[in-house]
């Protein structure tokens, strides 16, 4: 008993011995997840072992779409040049996949040599074998935006008669690698394209589990009108609800992902906001990777515990002697419903249990009664990785993202333009233009306003009779009682002039479509001219509980 509680306590002074989250997650998947794996043949049935690169790495991007949607120009817009090796055109250029990364100097590393490389993500491709080495290969160059990601450049999915060509390697399966690591995937649809091929259909199947990866691009939108475009949306809406089987709507990005003149230009304000929110997301990845290596590694978690359940499981019910054959082929059969029993006699939830028909398939050539049984202090070091040292991990991301720079795209940054502004923060298209309204407003523009209004022998203007006037503006009442608590500066519930001089340039403000701000600048709190202050009346200590006409 006292032995136990040792190693409980032990188990707890390990999980805080981590040095940063990234180490973390290599110790707990070596140590505690990959035991499970190894002893219940996980890589068999699901994707190879994680190494250490798989967590340490950049976060990644992996473009997908059909030939001449645009994958590589995209990436050569993001760039501002051309990485080596590439080539575009309007037929499949692209024949292999192409990790484009920082480098010193313009390389191309063969895919024989990158997959020996333990500091790259990649070594585990070698399984794949030398058909698909010799069409796999990293780009390297000096580039700004290559500092914090790594591009997948793919070659174009194949429709029509194309798809009959047999391209000597599993690209479905290699897709899935993919999509299990990087942190984002990019579909791309031309908007002359939009008909779901049969491989382009087998490979949004390939993503299935890392659906919230995927966004959408319609990119070459500005070769459409408006009513084109609209029809051209639905379209593509209707298609993607066909395969990808999620209830939510995937979010689609719309814009023209290049830098030539465009066609149709109506639709420039909305292909801005598109691209600004896609280039946020890109550029944002940096710091939102650490959480995403640990959520795969949760879900990885919980798949290989229902896995170990149900191998023991398969292997517990195997008979000893007569009827094998008859009692696999039951249960392969009746796979859903040993699900079921598995999730109420363990207590584990039936959504973590993998797809039932690719179990089937994986099952059947499997000999049931080699399969290990559960070792019970594997599962407890398994239930404490995610019961205990996970949620420390998850504790430590906060410090450690707030250090952390986004990707540098030229397409957005930290400094707003009229063209481009970086969405977080609360930032929007029409920032970079909110400080012109943040500034004192000149109270003789708003002096015959005031004195119409009958202001009191002490310059000020009481709520009841400011109402009567602010709610000309048909804002709500929440928004006219926000625009009061700014601009009463000395909380008195009344307005002085250069008060209600305030409280008119907030309405404007707000109608001109611009967010009031939580608080009053310092530079609004008085006039320019002072004796604009004094003319209107003191600026004084006011009431400890103001309140405004929106209350009254």
């Amino acid at each position: 008993m006292f032995r136990w509680l040792g190693g409980d306590q032990h188990r707890q002074q390990h999980a805080k011995a981590f040095v940063n989250v990234t180490e973390g997650l290599q110790r707990l998947y070596r140590e505690k997840l990959l035991p499970v794996e190894l002893e219940h043949d996980f890589h068999h049935f699901y994707s190879p072992a994680f190494t250490d690169a798989d967590f340490s790495a950049k976060p990644m991007v992996l473009l997908l779409g059909q030939y001449s949607a645009g994958k590589s120009t995209f990436v050569r817009y993001m760039l501002g040049r051309d990485y080596p090796g590439l080539r575009i055109g309007p037929e499949p250029t692209t024949d292999k996949f192409v990790a484009v990364s920082h480098g010193t100097s313009d390389q191309v590393i063969p895919g024989n040599a990158l997959v020996v490389d333990k500091s790259m993500p990649f070594t585990q491709l070698s399984h794949f074998g030398n058909a698909f080495l010799s069409r796999f290969e990293a780009a390297r160059l000096p580039s700004q935006p290559l500092e914090g990601l790594t591009l997948i450049d793919t070659p174009g999915v194949l429709s029509g008669d194309k798809q009959r060509i047999k391209r000597g390697y599993e690209f479905d399966a290699i897709v899935k690698w993919f999509a299990d690591r990087v942190d984002m995937v990019l579909m791309l649809f031309d908007v002359a394209k939009l008909d779901i091929s049969d491989e382009l259909r087998r490979v949004i199947h390939a993503l299935k589990g890392n659906d919230h990866k995927i966004h959408i691009v319609l990119n070459k939108a500005d070769q459409c009108k408006t009513p084109e475009l609209m029809r051209v949306y639905g379209a593509l809406m209707w298609n993607l609800g066909k395969v990808i089987d999620t209830p939510e709507v995937s979010r689609v990005y719309i814009g023209s992902f290049w830098d030539e003149k465009m066609t149709h230009d109506e639709q420039r304000a909305l292909f801005e906001s598109e691209e600004n929110d896609m280039y946020t997301a890109l550029a944002q990845l940096p710091r939102s990777a650490a959480l995403r290596k640990l959520n795969d590694l949760i879900k990885r978690a919980r798949l290989a515990k229902v896995h170990a359940y149900l191998i023991d499981h398969l292997r517990r019910k195997m008979p000893s002697m007569i009827g094998k054959d008859k009692a696999k082929k039951d249960m392969i059969t009746n796979l859903t419903d040993i699900y079921r029993d598995i999730a109420k006699e363990r207590g584990v939830a039936l959504g973590d249990f993998p797809d039932p028909a690719m179990m089937r398939e994986k099952l059947t050539p499997l000999d049931f009664k080699k399969f290990n049984k559960i070792d019970k202090r594997k599962m407890e070091e398994l239930e404490t990785m995610l019961s205990v040292d996970i949620p420390k991990l998850l504790q430590m991301i906060p410090n450690e993202t707030e250090g952390l720079n986004a990707a540098e795209l030229s397409q957005v940054g930290a400094q707003a333009s009229p063209f481009a502004v970086m969405k977080i923060g609360g930032n929007t298209e029409s920032t970079v233009y909110r400080n012109r309204w943040l500034v004192s407003p000149n109270p003789e523009d708003y002096r015959a306003e005031f004195m119409s209004l009958g202001p009191n022998s002490k310059g000020r203007v009481t709520g009841e009779k400011a109402k009567e006037k602010l709610v000309e503006s048909k804002l709500p009442s929440k928004v006219l009682h926000k625009i009061w608590m700014l601009a009463d500066i000395d909380q008195d519930s009344c307005l002085t002039l250069y008060e209600f001089a305030v409280a008119m340039h907030l309405i404007k403000m707000r109608l001109d479509g611009f967010d009031l701000p939580a608080t009053l600048p310092e530079n609004m709190l008085t006039p320019l001219n002072e004796d604009d202050m004094s003319a209107s009346g003191s600026v004084s200590g006011g009431a400890a509980a103001p309140s405004s006409p929106s209350t009254l």
